[in-house]
């Protein structure tokens, strides 16, 4: 794989960030909250990296649980994107009763707690890849949520350990609940440059951009 410029790093940031903008309208719609959406991240890194990096976000250093909720998308070309929406585990519940209204009896919330979160991320994800499928003019098929709760360390388990991922972090906080989660656009190194092209052509970039 090829190095890319700072200019097409950027390039790449900003076509997932224009793709949350409405999906962070629709999550704050979904728990009645407004949604704060950090700067994204954008890197190539391994699955062991990007579980330490998540890792780190935890405040006391303790190791983290956290809820996932992950769809893969294809389209006519072959293109292969996961979307995951992460949340802390012990976050998750609060933003089903959001979703379901605070006077939700805790136990009702218990038995729905998986479906909501699926349901969740298919709104949210579903919202920021119909997003990017719109800029590039592509028809985008995902697969059905999967939700899935476990330790940082392994939450990345169905990811080779030594392949290089294309990530893309954004992050968004629910202020007033101080709750936080994180979009990831993952693609491994063989739908990289395919991907890129197509935000070269989003954003006309130079033909003979060039890593420095």
């Amino acid at each position: 794989m090829r190095a890319f410029s700072d200019l097409e790093m950027d390039a790449l940031a900003e076509a997932f960030n224009l793709s949350l903008g409405e999906a962070a309208a629709t999550f704050a719609a979904i728990v009645h909250e407004e949604i704060e959406l950090a700067v994204p991240i954008v890197e190539f890194v391994t699955r062991d990296e990007l579980a330490r990096r998540l890792q780190g976000n935890a405040a006391d250093g303790n190791p983290q649980r956290l809820c996932r909720i992950n769809q893969s998308f294809t389209d006519e070309q072959g293109l292969v994107t996961d979307a995951l929406l992460l949340f802390p585990e012990h976050g998750s519940l609060e933003i089903v009763r959001r979703m379901l209204g605070d006077d939700t009896p805790i136990h009702h919330i218990t038995e729905l707690e998986q479906d909501a979160l699926a349901e969740i991320g298919n709104i949210i994800i579903n919202s920021c890849m119909s997003s990017l499928a719109n800029l590039f003019g592509a028809s985008l098929i995902g697969s059905l949520p999967r939700v899935q709760c476990s330790d940082v360390a392994h939450l990345l388990d169905d990811k080779r350990p030594d392949n290089l991922i294309l990530v893309a972090r954004i992050g968004m906080v629910m202020s007033a609940h101080n709750l936080s989660g994180f979009v990831l656009f993952l693609m491994d190194v063989p739908a990289v440059d395919q991907f890129m092209a197509r935000v070269a052509a989003l954003f006309r970039l130079p033909a003979d951009v060039s890593a420095r």
